[in-house]
């Protein structure tokens, strides 16, 4: 292993953590010590985000978890107090990499509808090409202890930013704060059910019937509906 450069971050699950490429050579070596210790906390986020699911939070033992890193119970310990740290550790580097790119796509230039269509279509397509992170970070995070629910709360939250550009309809009173909380409630839900029945690469599919739920309170039904019919990649 020549390149011991810092890779660039990618989303939890999305690779095996024993993948050949990955693993460290046996025995003596010249790596950096802060590269091993990297490379081993990288792999035991992979394999939390696998394991968890595959077997389901309260199901998956550490032992398997460093099982499928292709790491020893003791170097755990040097990275993560316990699981639960480690499953929060995963969550939070997915939830940042998903949260960027719907950034991103939302700070394309375009009308606020069409920002928000681009921005579902984007965490819709994330979810479903990474299943694994998908049901750590939607299913299994409300089995992981009261810490990962209040995260998972925050990350609600954090959604309500996508609003403050909202339109308002000449005539029409404000959308109350509630109705935005309950589109985000909504989306959520619809996410959860795909995912919790292994349907995950459904999820594009939802873009045009979650679309038109976040933007009618806004637009109204008719110009909610031409939204959500619209092809995202005439958007740009």
């Amino acid at each position: 292993m020549s390149d011991v450069t810092r890779e660039r971050p990618r989303i939890p699950g999305s690779r095996s953590a024993t993948a050949p490429e990955r693993r460290l050579p046996r025995g003596r070596h010249d790596l950096p010590r802060e590269f091993v210790a990297r490379t081993q906390r990288d792999r035991l986020i992979d394999a939390m985000a696998r394991t968890v699911a595959e077997r389901g939070y309260a199901a998956a033992p550490l032992s398997d978890v460093c099982a499928a890193a292709g790491v020893s119970t003791r170097a755990f310990y040097e990275h993560f107090v316990d699981k639960e740290a480690c499953f929060l550790a995963t969550f939070e580097l997915g939830v940042e990499l998903l949260q960027d790119a719907a950034a991103s796509a939302y700070a394309q230039p375009a009308a606020w509808p069409r920002r928000i269509h681009r921005g579902l279509d984007t965490v819709l397509r994330l979810l479903a090409a990474e299943p694994a992170f998908a049901a750590l970070a939607v299913v299994e995070v409300l089995a992981a202890g009261a810490q990962a629910r209040a995260r998972r709360r925050v990350l609600l939250s954090s959604y309500v930013t996508y609003f403050a550009d909202a339109p308002r309809r000449a005539g029409s009173p404000q959308v109350p704060s509630g109705v935005i909380e309950a589109a985000i409630a909504g989306v959520y839900g619809i996410i959860y059910d795909c995912v919790a029945t292994g349907r995950a690469d459904e999820l594009p599919d939802q873009l045009p019937d979650l679309t038109y739920l976040v933007l009618v309170p806004f637009l109204g039904p008719a110009a909610a509906a031409r939204v959500a019919a619209e092809p995202v990649a005439d958007r740009v």
